[in-house]
């Protein structure tokens, strides 16, 4: 019998509490980033022989091969990918630690990190924060707009708490707590103020036909709802568009141009009660999904987060 006998793949262990250093984690981490035993191996500040045996006691550990050894690299296995991608979860969490203890020392009361898509920033997100804040001054809260498809992918990565958002048409939802509100979002076409189409009652679809649109980039719930309500109206192969999620960028070219571009109603209102846009009179229907809160089942929540959830359900 061989002195260390080669693990198998078809046999993994019953393990109960899987065991492994935090120097295994790295390695993981590393090897799924570079794909090669010396860069990971350099880049935890070891020696490649080090990495390897470290490597070799955890396959041994497990039963399964984590890695295939091919001439010019390491490609994991189904057991690898499912390792790693645990790895880069523990990575993140210590990270989240390491930001939260961070905030602790410098005499915060927590962190609290929001992700949401533009609808509900107006109204909702900005009464929630601002009478969360009032009552909890000491808590640092940071939000990230942006959309679904970009905001859940960080949640699950562990750089989100909470995302103020819906789940993307194609999205696993297994391991999210996800509570919708009531109602779905309306959509309104906005254009800049004097608009030559803004005196136009009503409008039709067609009608916009010529306007160059600004539209969420592809793969975003909010286009594929547009495109759908457009492809109706057989209108979207023949769209100029320009692509941001940017409501930055969307009022300025709106304001330096004729350019029409699709919003939430909240959004299009805010807007327009400064004159910086005009609601155009056209129908867009667009069934949204509903808005919701999303967070993951399998983290902890925080007392600051569980907080701030009572007050978005408030709002």
């Amino acid at each position: 019998m061989p002195e260390n006998p080669p693990v198998t793949p078809h046999a993994p262990r019953d393990l109960g509490v899987l065991k492994i250093s935090s120097r295994q984690i790295t390695l993981l981490n590393a090897l799924g980033e570079f794909g090669n035993l010396r860069r990971a191996a350099t880049a935890m500040h070891t020696t490649q022989p080090a990495a390897s045996l470290l490597l070799q006691q955890l396959e041994e550990r497990l039963g399964v091969r984590l890695f295939e050894r091919l001439p010019r690299g390491m490609q994991p296995t189904l057991y690898g990918e499912v390792m790693i991608r645990y790895a880069q979860g523990a990575l993140h969490e210590f990270e989240h630690a390491q930001a939260q203890i961070a905030e602790l020392a410098r005499g915060s009361m927590g962190l609290v990190r929001v992700g949401s898509v533009m609808g509900p920033v107006p109204r909702l997100l900005t009464k929630a924060v601002l009478a969360y804040k009032r009552d909890h001054p000491k808590v640092r809260i940071c939000i990230e707009v942006g959309t679904s498809d970009t905001l859940l992918p960080a949640l699950l990565r562990g750089d989100l708490d909470v995302v103020l958002g819906r789940l993307p048409d194609q999205s696993d939802s297994h391991d999210l707590d996800i509570e919708l509100f009531d109602s779905g979002e309306q959509m309104r076409v906005i254009a800049r103020a004097g608009h030559p189409l803004a005196g136009t009652a009503p409008l039709q679809l067609a009608d916009l036909i010529t306007q160059t649109w600004i539209l969420h980039p592809m793969g975003s719930p909010m286009r594929r709802r547009v495109e759908s309500a457009l492809q109706a109206g057989a209108m979207v192969q023949s769209l100029d568009i320009v692509e941001t999620a940017s409501i930055l960028a969307t009022t300025a070219m709106l304001e330096a141009s004729d350019m029409i571009a699709v919003v939430p109603n909240d959004v299009a209102e805010h807007y327009a009660r400064y004159g910086m846009v005009t609601v155009l009179p056209v129908e867009l229907s667009i069934s949204m999904v509903n808005i919701g809160l999303l967070t993951l089942r399998s983290r902890p929540k925080s007392v600051a987060l569980n907080t701030l959830l009572e007050y978005f359900r408030e709002q």
